[in-house]
């Protein structure tokens, strides 16, 4: 059979010939879209199997990063070419279970599976990989008798030994041995020429919940299996860091490892999009950019600020996309999956400054600190050697990075986020003054990685970074006059993207800006924004909606007067643009005003 894995438009894939013999968690086949080479690797690793060349793999990514998917998908192409390589798919899932227990589990879904490929009944492959569906010895032996299949003598008598085993009371940990050596035992049987991809998903979970007597890393029982070429094992771990640790220390030398990285970002951008129209939101390309940005091209992520929940917005803004972030990070499942890491690193760093450390690196995304560095910035009273194992904590715990003796924040820029809703104190803002805080923060970020993407010369991006690292400082103070700010920032990015009207012609190299400017009769401007040969002057409203009759004729005329009064002073050879903004909109008897003094004005 030809190669299944095809790729079709906007990153889709084409799924003709494919039979989902297990089912996809991502719901319709057609919703899997993107990680192109994730899968083309993995494929090629699987079909060197054949060649008994591959060795095994650990594929290492935190929740949400779609390892699961990916193996899944990878399992029904396998199943769909027949090219004599039989997927086994288990997962490991918290709960207690004794090494017995394990033991019947673990061989009856791998004999249902090898059955499910021979006889290509998907239903047995579905039944095997399904948790809530109960599998054992007698069962199975009773679905053998009927079934005419190729090794059938060999298998029937090797669940007769199972069974045997499972009567006597054997040492747990000599019961997940023999488990764990099905597989590779099957692929090594005379006359058996198919090879097993066995796909284990959660690795971590097998040492932290399956009781093995006296031995407490049961994960040791691989130390043999993991190197047999005619089984090799493709894991997956969403605690990188224990996982990680375990494979160096009980199985040094056994597993490549490989991080799954973010998802690219056209593939997510389509994603996003594809979501959106699931989800009914209305979601245009520049919305789906700040999605993918504040989700940091995470799959998962994307989903949970899509999916629909009471209390959260349907997308039609970047503000939308703000609050389904904030209901996120503050209530929904973003909260519930960082706790969960949190909560386990908690139990052995001290809590205040795990968070303090993990905000920081978070906030200085991309930066790199050693130890020293971030004692220093910190001001943390914590002796070296302290510092050292709290540090290495928090890594194990995936709650930071690691790279060549120093320490860097998480790709995942909603762990920031979540932080930050917690633990405001961390901020160290009136709780007042936290909302707008929050959606600034959001936005800050957004323009930042938009100068990085914009293709400028050097001396251009040098320019405009300047100017947004005066106006991250001025974020960074932030005690009020969020409004000010908020306009000022949307005038920035009118700038950036070239949208015109009051921004018109203002080259994004060439402006300045000033927040607050008091004419010699003490009389005060919001914003003057100078660019070339324009000058724009605002005045900013915050009014609650039941207060914008506050905003009168007078009000607009005396703006107008004492703009054109600084203009006459300051700025006698630009044009003069004026711009007034209420948060909460103006009275329609107002529009007269506006046209008379050619005022822009916007809500």
């Amino acid at each position: 059979m030809n190669k299944l894995l095809r790729l079709d438009k906007n990153n889709r894939w084409d799924m003709e010939g494919i039979e989902l013999a297990i089912r996809e968690r991502v719901g319709r086949p057609e919703y899997f879209i993107g990680r192109v080479r994730e899968l083309e690797f993995l494929y090629n690793w699987a079909d060197n199997i054949k060649n008994e060349v591959s060795r095994s793999i650990a594929f290492l990514g935190r929740r949400k990063i779609g390892k699961s998917l990916i193996l899944e998908r990878l399992y029904n192409i396998i199943y769909s070419e027949k090219k004599g390589l039989i997927p086994f798919y288990y997962e490991f899932s918290e709960g207690m279970r004794t090494g017995k227990k394990f033991y019947e589990d673990f061989i009856s879904r791998f004999y249902l599976q090898v059955i499910g490929y021979y006889t290509r009944d998907i239903t047995l492959n579905r039944q095997a990989v399904d948790k809530r569906t109960t599998v054992n010895f007698s069962l199975l032996l009773k679905q053998f008798k009927t079934l005419d299949i190729p090794h059938k003598t060999e298998i029937m008598t090797d669940l007769d030994a199972c069974v045997q085993m499972v009567m006597r009371d054997e040492d747990p940990y000599e019961y997940v041995i023999a488990a764990t050596a099905t597989p590779r035992g099957f692929a090594t049987t005379p006359g058996v020429e198919e090879k097993v991809v066995q796909m284990i998903d959660e690795f971590q979970y097998l040492n932290m919940y399956t009781d093995a007597g006296v031995e407490d890393k049961p994960c040791k029982a691989y130390m043999s299996n993991a190197e047999m070429k005619v089984a090799p094992l493709l894991i997956t771990g969403s605690l990188m860091g224990v996982v990680s640790e375990e494979l160096m220390l009980w199985l040094p030398h056994r597993f490549d490892e490989f991080i799954v990285p973010k998802m690219d970002t056209q593939e997510a951008m389509n994603m996003t999009l594809n979501y959106g129209k699931i989800y009914s939101h209305c979601i245009t390309p520049e919305i789906a950019s700040y999605i993918v940005h504040i989700t940091s091209n995470i799959p998962g992520r994307i989903i949970d600020i899509l999916s629909p929940k009471f209390g959260k917005p349907l997308i039609t803004s970047i503000v939308d996309a703000d609050q389904a972030l904030e209901f996120e990070v503050g209530q929904g499942t973003i909260k519930k999956d960082w706790n969960e890491y949190l909560f386990m690193a908690m139990k052995a760093v001290n809590h205040v400054n795990m968070r303090r450390m993990t905000y920081f690196l978070c906030k200085h995304e991309g930066e790199w600190y050693y130890p020293r560095d971030l004692k220093s910035a910190l001001s943390l009273e914590l002796d070296d050697n302290t510092l050292r194992e709290e540090l290495e904590l928090l890594h194990k715990y995936d709650l930071i990075e690691l790279r060549d003796g120093r320490y860097g924040g998480v790709f995942d820029r909603t762990l920031k986020k979540v932080l930050m809703k917690q633990y405001g104190d961390i901020l160290g803002l009136p709780e007042k003054d936290f909302d707008a805080y929050f959606r600034n923060d959001s936005l800050l970020d957004y323009l930042k990685e938009r100068i990085r993407q914009l293709e400028l010369s050097l001396e251009e991006a040098d320019n405009l970074r300047s100017t947004l690292r005066v106006l991250q400082g001025d974020h960074n103070n932030l005690k009020g006059h969020y409004y000010e700010r908020e306009v000022l920032l949307g005038l920035i990015k009118s700038i950036i993207d070239n949208d015109g009207g009051l921004t018109e012609g203002i080259s994004v190299t060439d402006f300045s800006y000033k927040l607050n400017v008091f004419l010699e009769t003490g009389k005060e401007i919001d914003i003057v924004l100078e660019g070339g040969d324009v000058v724009i002057m605002a005045e900013c409203k915050n009014y609650a909606p039941e207060n914008i009759y506050k905003i009168t004729k007078k009000i607009v005329e005396s703006f107008a007067d004492k703009a054109r009064h600084l203009a006459k002073e300051r700025f006698q050879h630009k044009e003069l643009r004026l711009g007034y903004f209420s948060k909460h909109g103006f009275e329609k008897k107002l529009n007269t005003v506006f046209d008379r003094y050619e005022i822009l004005f916007s809500s």
